[in-house]
């Protein structure tokens, strides 16, 4: 009899779902464009941080020289990471 009662309960549950009460209005929320990846949006020039792959944007300030060529980084963390592995995030730089 418990087993019944709590089907019933657990329809009636499913059954409203999405309904709202009377004299309530149903608020629906807005669709969102997903954000753009690295995959998808183009970088500026080419521009990447090696190690965590973020697009550069204006606010970056950390950069280093490597192989006569400026790379940049969104922190000083990527920074030191790049400069204890170089070779390992040199084909990224580009």
């Amino acid at each position: 009899m418990k087993r019944f009662a709590t089907v019933i309960i657990a329809t009636m549950m499913l059954a409203s779902c999405g309904n709202a009460p009377e004299g309530e209005t149903k608020i629906e929320m807005p669709q969102q464009e997903p954000a753009p990846t690295t995959e998808t949006a183009a970088a500026p020039a080419g521009k990447i941080d090696p190690v965590c792959e973020m697009v550069k944007d204006s606010t970056w300030t950390e950069y280093t020289v490597y192989n006569n060529d400026t790379v940049w980084f969104c922190s000083d963390v990527c920074k030191g990471v790049f400069a204890k592995n170089p070779e390992k995030y040199a084909a990224k730089a580009h």
